[in-house]
């Protein structure tokens, strides 16, 4: 039996085997930025002060995470447009945009959260999506799918009367897969395969209810 009925074991087992290399890469990468950069000691002072911080090892283990994440982010959303691009009907594109459906129409960019792009960098990427879609022709639609949406709900809105949609992760899931719950069942899969410990799995399931659509 599949670990998910919208996309074959082969694909999603080597997203997820990608996506924890790109994390190790991230960490290696931002230990190895920490000891060729100038560290800012006023920095250093303030983040041990104020999170109580009160050993050298901590401090910098905590430097060097917090240098990881952006990495961590990109990994991210990387492992979505390689979700998504495996789903039948679909396939990655990368130069312009992300993703392309041609029976359906469809041009994706995939953001991982909704504080990933200012407004200068939201323009920028609907300005490429309408350009493609024109490419494109009659008919084609693009869509800036922003996988952790501001608030926990599923929206769809037209971007200045473009052929150009702004969608939350769980709606567009469901576009692609025509299964509902797809995000939450990815998230689930996920939450097996990287092994954190149940407390942690608990954890991030709260955080998940939070942020993210309710199941249908």
């Amino acid at each position: 039996m599949p670990k998910l009925s919208w996309i074959a074991d082969q694909h999603l087992d080597a997203a997820i085997a990608a996506l924890r290399t790109s994390a190790n890469a991230a960490v290696t990468q931002a230990e190895r930025r920490q000891r060729q950069n100038v560290v800012d000691p006023f920095s250093s002072l303030l983040i041990a002060a104020t999170l109580g911080v009160n050993n050298e090892a901590a401090l910098t283990g905590l430097q060097s995470s917090n240098s990881a994440l952006g990495g961590m982010a990109n990994a991210l959303g990387h492992f979505h447009q390689e979700i998504l691009g495996h789903i039948p009907g679909w396939e990655n594109h990368d130069a312009g945009y992300d993703l392309e459906n041609t029976q359906r129409q469809l041009l994706a960019e995939v953001k991982n959260k909704h504080n990933t792009m200012n407004a200068s960098n939201r323009e920028k990427v609907i300005g490429d999506l309408d350009t493609a879609v024109r490419q494109k022709g009659r008919g084609w639609t693009g869509y800036l799918v922003i996988v952790v949406p501001r608030r926990p709900t599923r929206y769809e809105t037209q971007v200045s009367n473009r052929e150009v949609y702004e969608v939350d992760g769980a709606s567009f899931y469901e576009k692609a897969t025509d299964h509902p719950n797809a995000l939450h069942e990815l998230f689930d899969v996920l939450c097996a395969e990287l092994g954190t410990t149940e407390e942690v799995a608990r954890y991030c399931r709260r955080v998940m209810l939070a942020s993210l659509p309710a199941r249908r």
